[in-house]
């Protein structure tokens, strides 16, 4: 597994020129993970309003059964 430390170290390896390059591409991978979660939310966001659209109830006893508690 990489850790920080190595992460760093290469880093320090790096001309400094590179740096901005390094940076820029730390930037697109964190945008990339807040799209992906962004991604997830409206799905969850969807799913519960489809939830709640349905008629009916479960009890809680149903759900208890079903999960195997």
């Amino acid at each position: 597994m990489i850790n920080k430390d190595l992460i760093v170290q290469n880093l320090e390896q790096l001309p400094q020129d590179l740096w901005r390059e390094v940076l820029d591409f730390i930037l697109c991978l964190r945008h990339k993970q807040e799209l992906a979660e962004d991604i997830e939310d409206a799905e969850d966001i969807a799913d519960a309003k489809a939830a709640l659209a349905e008629e009916g109830l479960i009890s809680l006893t149903e759900i208890k059964r079903e999960l195997g508690l």
